[in-house]
């Protein structure tokens, strides 16, 4: 049987603002392309804690997960690598955007702009449903998020 890796994505407000984050030229996957704070899922380890993890290491940022906005799939380079996808609504709580290698540059736009930006087009559904979901979420809306029970 194949094995099916899990990506994550978080997409960050701060200020009304998204954070996206250019992708290194050294990255064997669509390098020097912007997109959303992403990475896979670790053994044993739940999808928001997972995603709390690649945003301290990808930007050295304290966030708050909201939501989930939206789940796939996709194959990540070829048939090779099949890839389910969790993508989360995150608030920034604190800290500044730190680079890794991973990444070259980061900038914080408005949620209009990343939704129309083309080198963001794979997180354009994601992006859309944040935009629909902050027409009518309260102000302070949290997700309960289900506890990783382990044996």
């Amino acid at each position: 049987m194949k094995q099916v890796y899990v990506g994550l994505a978080a997409v960050i407000e701060k200020g009304g603002k998204i954070l996206i984050m250019k992708r290194s030229k050294e990255r064997d996957f669509q390098p020097e392309t912007w997109e959303v704070v992403t990475g896979r899922l670790e053994a044993e380890e739940s999808p928001v804690d997972g995603i709390l993890r690649e945003v301290v290491e990808e930007t050295g940022l304290k966030v708050e997960v909201i939501l989930p906005l939206d789940t796939g799939f996709f194959y990540r380079g070829g048939k090779e690598f099949p890839m389910v996808f969790i993508s989360y609504y995150c608030k920034y709580l604190e800290g500044e955007v730190k680079l890794t290698w991973e990444h070259s540059e980061s900038k914080w736009i408005n949620l209009d702009e990343a939704v129309n930006l083309p080198d963001l087009k794979h997180f354009h559904a994601m992006l859309n449903n944040l935009k629909k979901l902050k027409k009518h979420l309260p102000e302070n809306f949290k997700y309960t998020f289900t506890p990783v029970v382990r044996s």
